[in-house]
Formats: C-alpha cells, structure tokens, sequence
C-alpha cells in the first residue's frame, strides 16, 4: 500500500514539473544573452521558412546577424536583404555560405531592434524562393543585445594617440568660460549640474585644441549623455572659437595625415554600435569626412 508521504511527494515532484512546463516554453520565445559574449540568441523562427536558428553577434563595435539553414544552401556571394522591423525597414546585404547566412546590422537599425515588436528578413531573387521569409519576436531583445553590447570588442585604436579627459586639469576654468552658456542652459532644462572634463591637444606652432565634455543626461545630450566641444584659439587675445562637436565619443589623434598642421582626429561612439569617423581640418575647425 502506497504511503501518503510518498504519494504527497509524488504529487509535489508532478506539480513542480509542471510548474516549469509554461516557464521553458516562454523562454524560449525571448531573445537571450550566452554569459561572457557578445552574442544574442533569438528565438525560433516564425513562418514558412527554411531558417532553423538565428543569433547576433558583436565584434568590434559591429553587429552581425548569423541565420542557420536547416539544410544547406546552394546560394553563392551576396545577396540584398530587407530587415523589417515593426513598420521601419533597412537595407543590408546577405552573405551566403553553405550552413551560413551572415547579414551585417546596419547601425541605425540597433536602436530599433531594443525596443521592437518583432523582426522579419525578406530576400531578394532565389533566396526568397529557398528560405521564405523567417519571423522574430523582439521580446527580451533590448536585455539581450546590452548584455552581448558589455563584452563586444572595440575596434584596435593602437595607431592612434588617444586624449583622455579629466575633470583635473588646469584648463577647468577656461573650460567653465567656455561652456558657461551650455551649462546654464543643463541646468535649466533638468535642474541637475553636468559633468564637465577636459582634454588638451598640442600640434605645435600654437596649434591646439581644447576638447571640453559635458556628460549628465542622454535625454539632453542624445543617446551617449554627453557632448564634446572642441575650441582652438581664435586672432584675437585670449580668444577661443569652436572647432569641433559631437555627441560624445572617444576621441584620438592620428599624426599620419594632418591638413596644414593640424592632424585627422578620428573618434569612436561612446556606447553602442558605430564606425571609426575620421574629422579632418576645413581650415577654421574641423568636418566630417563621408566615404
């Protein structure tokens, strides 16, 4: 005869089980993040398609999307790829491989990919025909990609001389003339004090920069919380004029290519996905080269 202590235990080991049935099951329709690299793993695919797995992987500050086939592929180069996320769509390109789709996320579309809803790829020509059109969900994508964004790798800056800001520096007061209107207008629009920092760069011959930071909210500053304002002295006394900003980024100076002294700057985002950008002199500040 069966004990009641063993029949309890026998019903508490079943209601247990199935306790964690609706918890796997909702697992798996959530992106995650594998402990210690930079990768998202989604969900299973949605849809007629021929897509078994798909993740996104981070390296360098660059995305990458890797689609698994459930059998190989006999599709050859690359092949253009629409990403669809909720109603915004972005370009890309597909690069093929046996077992291997590789897709490289363009940057303005990770931000997007955080807060959406789902994500559908739609390829072009004999792809469409051989994969269908794989379905996400976006649920847990944001937690996902800025767990896999804490470990991503960023991009080798070794030949460049990297400026380092630093609230002690000597040039504080100047930087607080400087940037006496910027302040003022932080502390009226969010009734908090920002964070200022300096860099100063030397090219010699009186060429310098002076690069000021302000740091203190991403819904004032933009999406890193920050700007960086550069000032180089101006014909008259004492006078400073403007001559490079941007939101806030890691800034480096590469004395390979100067334009009449004054070398290229090249800066790195902040935070998140984003190319290398090189600045170069237009003879009273500094511009953004486009490629």
């Amino acid at each position: 005869m069966t004990s009641i202590r063993a029949t309890t235990g026998r019903l508490a080991l079943l209601a247990a089980l199935l306790l964690t049935l609706p918890l796997a099951a909702a697992a798996q329709e959530r992106w995650a993040a594998p402990e210690d690299r930079a990768e998202a793993v989604l969900p299973p695919p949605q849809g007629d398609t021929a897509v078994s797995a798909a993740s996104l992987a981070c390296a360098e500050r660059q995305w990458t999307f890797e689609l698994s086939p459930r059998q190989p592929v006999d599709l050859a180069g690359a092949v253009l790829v629409e990403l669809e996320i909720d109603a915004a769509t972005f370009a890309a390109e597909a690069e093929f491989s046996s077992d291997r789709i590789a897709i490289a996320l363009p940057s303005d579309a990770l931000e997007p990919l955080k807060r959406g809803v789902g994500l559908a790829f739609r390829f072009e020509g004999d792809a469409d025909a051989v994969l269908g059109r794989p379905r996400f969900s976006l649920a847990g994508s944001r937690a996902a990609i800025t767990a896999a964004e804490e470990v991503c790798s960023r991009p080798d800056m070794s030949a460049y001389r990297a400026l380092t800001f630093t609230p002690f520096s000597s040039y504080m007061a100047l930087a607080r003339r400087l940037r006496a209107d910027d302040i003022a207008q932080f502390r009226l629009s969010t009734a908090s004090e920002p964070v200022l920092s300096v860099a100063m760069a030397e090219f010699g011959n009186g060429r310098r920069v002076l690069f000021t930071r302000l740091c203190g909210s991403s819904w004032y500053f933009g999406r890193t919380g920050c700007n960086v304002t550069g000032f180089a002295p101006s014909s008259g006394e004492d006078e400073w004029q403007i001559a490079y900003d941007s939101e806030g980024v890691a800034l480096h100076v590469d004395h390979r290519h100067d334009e009449f002294g004054w070398p290229d700057l090249v800066t790195l985002p902040l935070r998140g996905q984003g190319d290398v950008a090189i600045w170069r002199w237009r003879g009273s500040q500094y511009g953004l080269l486009v490629f």
